[in-house]
């Protein structure tokens, strides 16, 4: 098996002005696509359940439950257990070598469609990233693709050839097995035009929903670091990146950071229409349509079946109801990501490190487990907590936008920091910690300062030590001024009060 590449990656997104029927014949090869992930992921699920029932195996995994269910684990011992399993793994073709081969045997039958390239470095290794996750990860289960859920596909290349052996680069169009794919152009963006003299190591062809019909792109993944952008005006570089160190303070909705010359307090992804109420209303017209077709799959309570294999029929207005559906989340996670986008340039032109606390963001979107009663009204309080904000603002997304601008640079990426240094705690007057409730927005200073606690929280993160254990307080000391200053200015351009600028809902954050 050919050695991936080790140099320099980017990628450029150019969209495919394509023909009803060159549309359609992507769509039949996607489908085949699928039916071809489906076909082996069963294959090898079957394999799965042979290994956990075999002697050998089934030994092993008891023994390491054993040492789980003890207080005191063994780790050499537990070491050794995970080796032997990993080796009767490897044994049974549970690697991604292993998946290539299998592979074989079920894409010959649409060699008119789907090569060989595509379904051994494309559709295998896919199937394989999902049984890693399942092995090494945080998977729990693997799941079969449904209908139109294979997004892209791509032909990685060969040593000595460029461009990929099955989908093809070749100027203006893409060749894949007979199919002509026309590239749309922009020949006065010189940032296309310097990208596209870079060697393309392969092509990977994606889908995305649109209103009426599916959109078309083509991802160039090119050998080399991005090109730089500049302004056709000016000719000054479109996002310079700055020098020193910025503190981020993330939440679910807001983010505050500071830097040198700047302090800023703003909502992740503003313009993020909340469609909830929109997909309520389209997930109710699904469920009536799904019913009134499929009677037979519910009971006399209006409950699904269960312990039964059901068939479940789609009408055709449940179908546009679907597409309906994914066209609205993805111009909403276009969007978000644009936005994302944007703001992390932002902050690279205020310095080039960074430092942010180490947020676990599933734990924060989990239900609580106990029930509690409110004290003041004696109700029960709701159970739910950061899902929706979470899901909507992705600000894990931002970070792993930000981190990767950074290395594409040459920069060290984004630096996490535990959050055991309490920075919304800590107040680097006094040097003591103060624990506060998460409706305490501002900190009352020893100096008589009212400083917003988010902005604070980056303050102190933009100071840490070079252990990361703590923060230079002597460096905190020097830039106090300095970050009043630019913190009284950002506040005074939200042209909000400090005792009504905690009611908003851009204050309300989990991040402490």
């Amino acid at each position: 098996m050919a050695k991936r590449s080790t140099t320099d990656t980017c990628c450029l997104t150019l969209p495919l002005v394509l023909e009803k029927w060159q549309s359609d014949r992507l769509e039949k090869r996607f489908e085949i696509a699928r039916q071809i992930y489906n076909t082996l992921l069963n294959y090898e699920l079957k394999k799965l359940r042979r290994l956990e029932q075999s002697e050998e195996y089934a030994a092993i995994q008891a023994e390491i439950q054993q040492h789980y269910r003890e207080d005191q684990r063994n780790q050499t011992a537990l070491k050794k257990l995970y080796q032997q399993r990993e080796k009767i793994r490897k044994e049974m073709g549970f690697t991604e070598y292993g998946f290539k081969t299998d592979i074989k045997e079920f894409y010959k039958h649409f060699n008119e469609n789907i090569g060989s390239h595509v379904a051994a470095h494309c559709i295998a290794s896919q199937v394989w990233t999902a049984f890693n996750r399942l092995f090494y990860g945080n998977g729990k289960a693997v799941h079969f693709r449904k209908r139109g859920e294979m997004k892209s596909l791509c032909g990685y290349s060969v040593a000595g050839k460029s461009g990929g052996t099955e989908i093809t680069y070749r100027g203006l169009y893409i060749e894949w097995k007979g199919l002509k794919l026309p590239i749309k152009l922009d020949t006065d963006n010189a940032y296309e035009t310097e990208m596209l003299k870079k060697r393309v190591k392969y092509c990977r062809i994606v889908r995305k929903p649109g209103k009426n019909k599916p959109h078309w792109y083509v991802q160039l993944i090119l050998e080399s670091k991005p090109a730089v952008k500049y302004d056709k005006r000016t000719g000054k570089l479109r996002h310079p990146v700055g020098r020193g160190a910025v503190g981020i303070d993330i939440g679910p909705q807001t983010i505050a950071y500071s830097a040198k010359a700047e302090a800023g307090l703003q909502e992740l992804a503003d313009q993020v229409k909340n469609i909830e109420r929109e997909k309520r209303i389209l997930q109710r017209k699904m469920d009536r349509s799904r019913r009134a077709t499929n009677p037979e799959n519910y009971t006399e309570d209006g409950t699904i079946k269960r312990g039964v294999r059901l068939q479940w029929k789609k009408s055709k207005h449940y179908q546009r109801l679907q597409k309906t559906l994914s066209n609205l989340q993805s111009r909403e996670a276009g969007v978000r990501k644009r936005q994302h986008t944007e703001l992390a340039n932002h902050l690279l032109s205020l310095g080039d490190r960074f430092y942010v606390e180490d947020m676990a963001w599933p734990t924060l979107t989990h239900r609580a487990k106990e029930t509690e009663i409110s004290e003041k009204t004696g109700r029960f309080k709701r159970k739910k907590r950061f899902g929706k904000s979470v899901g909507n603002k992705a600000p894990a997304m931002l970070i792993g936008i930000l981190n990767q601008k950074l290395i594409s640079l040459g920069l060290d990426g984004v630096c996490k920091v535990s959050t055991h240094v309490r920075a919304s705690q800590f107040n680097h007057i006094t040097g003591e910690y103060q624990k506060k409730p998460l409706s305490q927005r501002w900190n009352e200073m020893p100096d008589g300062r009212r400083i917003q606690r988010d902005l604070y929280s980056a303050f102190l993160l933009q100071h840490m030590n070079e252990a990361l254990n703590g923060f230079d307080i002597d460096a905190l000391k020097h830039d106090y001024e300095n970050f009043v200053k630019l913190h009284d200015a950002r506040i005074v351009q939200l042209k909000i009060a400090p005792k009504t600028l905690s009611s908003m809902g851009i204050m309300r954050t989990a991040s402490k």
